[in-house]
C-alpha cells in the first residue's frame, strides 16, 4: 500500500485525485491512502479540448446521468464535475485508456475513466475533495 506525501498547513491535504494528464493516469489517495488508480483518457489535444491543468474541488456526484454537449449525448454510470461542464466519468464506449489516445481520440475536454476506476472514486469521494491536474 502507498501513502501520500506529507502534507503541511496550506497543502490540500491526504485526501485527493491527482491526474497526471502527460501520463494519461490517475490516482485517488483518501486519508493519505492509495484507494484506486488507474489510466485514463482526458481532453483532445489536437482539437482545443485539453483539459486544463490546475487545482480544483469535486462539485458534486451524480449516478446515471446524460452528459450532453455539442453533437454528443452521452449516458454515464458515474458523473463527478471539477471544472464546470469537466468532470471524471465512465465511459463505456472506450476499450482502451491511457498511452496517447488523447492525442488524436480525446474526450472534449472529461477525463474518462474505466469503468470500475469511476466506481472505486465515485464511492469513496466527497464533494470539495481537491482534484489537481497537471502536464509533467
Amino acid at each position: 500500500m502507498q501513502k501520500a506525501a506529507s502534507t503541511g498547513k496550506n497543502d490540500i491535504g491526504n485526501t485527493y485525485v491527482e491526474i497526471d494528464l502527460s501520463r494519461q493516469h490517475l490516482w485517488f489517495y483518501k486519508a493519505g491512502r492509495l484507494i484506486t488508480e488507474g489510466d485514463i483518457v482526458s481532453g483532445n489535444v489536437n482539437n482545443d479540448c485539453a483539459t486544463p491543468a490546475g487545482i480544483y474541488s469535486l462539485v458534486y456526484k451524480q449516478k446515471d446521468t446524460v452528459l450532453k454537449g455539442q453533437g454528443y449525448a452521452s449516458p454515464v454510470n458515474f458523473w463527478m464535475p471539477f471544472n464546470g461542464g469537466i468532470g471524471i466519468h465512465d465511459a463505456s464506449w472506450r476499450y482502451n485508456f491511457g498511452g496517447d489516445i488523447y492525442t488524436t481520440n480525446g474526450s472534449h475536454g472529461c477525463i474518462n475513466a474505466p469503468y470500475d476506476l469511476a466506481n472505486k472514486i465515485f464511492n469513496n469521494i466527497e464533494p470539495g475533495t481537491p482534484v489537481v491536474c497537471y502536464n509533467e
